[in-house]
Parts: C-alpha cells; structure tokens; sequence
C-alpha cells in the first residue's frame, strides 16, 4: 500500500516535444533547464547562456532563458540547442 502525498494529487502529465522527440513530463511547468536536459543538454551554469530555448503552441510562441519557466499545455513543441549567436 502506498501513501499519497498532497502535493502529488494535482500532478497532471503533459505530452511535449523536444527538438521534435516526444516526452511525458509532469507538470504543471517546465523550466528552462529540464527542456535542456530533455534535450540531452548538461552545460556548466557558467555556459547556460550559451543555449537557447524556444516553444511553440498553436499560435503562441516564446523563449525561455535561464530561471525562466513556461505553463505546460499538451502538444507543445520545444527547440533546445546551442546559440548561433557570437
């Protein structure tokens, strides 16, 4: 028999992309990081600047930096990867 913890009752899974491979993740955020770490990223803090974040949703669409995170919905798409900025 298992215990159910409070603040796993409103838990909710979303399905998301990452760089078009699909991921369950639990919500109800993500933060900059974890899409990083999907993504099979693990950069040094002092490199995370480095690294772009972008999302799409229907007609929404935004960047995630560093410390920032999004409100998960189903079907969102992430493209996580090094910046071509020099």
């Amino acid at each position: 028999m298992t215990a159910e913890h409070p603040e796993n009752l409103h838990e909710k899974t979303f399905q998301i992309f990452v760089n078009s491979r699909p991921r369950k993740v639990p919500g109800p955020q993500i933060s900059f990081i974890e899409v990083l770490h999907l993504a099979g990223f693990n950069p040094p803090a002092e490199e995370l600047d480095l690294y772009d974040v972008e999302w799409t949703h229907g007609h929404q669409a935004g960047r995630l930096t560093n410390g920032q995170s999004v409100e998960l919905e189903n079907g969102m798409r992430f493209d996580a990867g090094k910046s071509n900025r020099s």
